[in-house]
């Protein structure tokens, strides 16, 4: 197989654009489309200092090349945020993401900030799973939007950006309609304005971009990534997840483009005639740590289970005590 453009031998046949390219031809086109959805969607529109979310995988390490790229185009600063979840399970996971990390802030030369969950806050992710009543995944989760958002704001960014990707956003879309729960997509598309008590505005650069095309282009360019699942990945009950994955992969390939199409026109053409607005409300703050938190609530959910951790941790030290004598 020949690359489109020049004739040399490609490495990449997209089928959707009914193209097939070389090494460079590859990023050349892939870059160029990141930008053009950049500006298309003005992701970075007003931004002056873009906080990236780097956990080490291939996604968030790629996108915070390609933000450090478009802080040259476009004049702003880049801050990279990584969490030290403390996931350990015998493979060192954390360990190596906080490292991996590490070694693109300091090839890109851009300023970062490393969050050890366990020494801030006095537990860890491996903690969580033994003393908390929900899903280690949801608890995860948790606890990254609330100190990424927390460490944006700290260290003045005015835009936080994640790697969610083409294929992550077709399965909220599909789930959506499946679930009768439009609202979640409505309000969390590539960009979410900054709002009274959250004073960071949210983007996704790479939500048209499919995950199998930026597996590509890190290997191409040679990347330092994690290629290890979470040691939690396999426990996390995300049965109607993966089959609505399997069901979009089965359609793309027997339509080429169908996950674009269906993310796209779901941006383009369903979210603007639906008109969602969200209800004004009054901030209310947790009394605990200050940050906002669902009205009626006095405690946000991260100190609810920081509060649940915390005194479990105690007790069992507790009857440890008691149990030595």
């Amino acid at each position: 197989m020949k690359c489109s453009i020049c004739g040399k031998e490609a490495v990449r046949y997209i089928p959707y654009a009914n193209i097939a390219l070389c090494r460079d031809h590859y990023v050349e086109w892939f870059e160029k489309r990141f930008f053009k959805h950049v500006d298309s969607f003005r992701i970075f529109e007003g931004s002056k200092r873009v906080a990236v979310a780097v956990s080490g995988g291939k996604d968030s390490v790629s996108l915070l090349h390609l933000t450090k790229m478009a802080s040259e185009k476009y004049g702003f600063e880049v801050l990279g945020i990584t969490i030290d979840l403390g996931i350990d399970r015998g493979t060192a996971y954390s360990k190596k993401s906080v490292e991996v990390a590490l070694s693109n802030y300091k090839k890109l030369g851009v300023d970062y900030v490393i969050i050890p969950l366990k020494e801030k806050h006095g537990f860890s992710i491996d903690d969580s799973k033994r003393y908390v009543n929900r899903p280690v995944c949801s608890t995860c989760g948790l606890v990254k939007r609330y100190l990424l958002n927390e460490v944006a704001e700290e260290h003045g960014a005015d835009t936080l950006a994640t790697g969610h990707n083409l294929d992550d956003m077709a399965q909220y879309v599909l789930s959506a309609y499946v679930h009768g729960n439009l609202e979640y997509v409505l309000r969390n598309g590539p960009v979410i304005p900054a709002r009274p008590g959250y004073p960071v505005k949210k983007v996704k650069p790479l939500f048209l971009t499919p995950e199998e095309e930026i597996l590509h282009y890190a290997l191409i360019k040679g990347f330092d990534f994690i290629y290890d699942p979470c040691p939690y990945s396999s426990e996390f009950n995300r049965v109607s997840k993966e089959k609505l994955g399997l069901i979009i992969k089965k359609i793309e390939k027997e339509y080429p483009g169908f996950t674009l199409g269906l993310v796209q026109t779901f941006e383009k053409e369903v979210k603007p005639k639906m008109h969602y607005t969200k209800e004004t409300q009054e901030i209310t703050k947790c009394k605990i740590c200050g940050r906002p938190t669902t009205p009626g609530r006095d405690i946000c959910s991260f100190c609810a289970v920081k509060m649940k951790i915390y005194e479990s941790l105690h007790r069992s030290d507790g009857l440890k005590k008691a149990h030595n004598g």
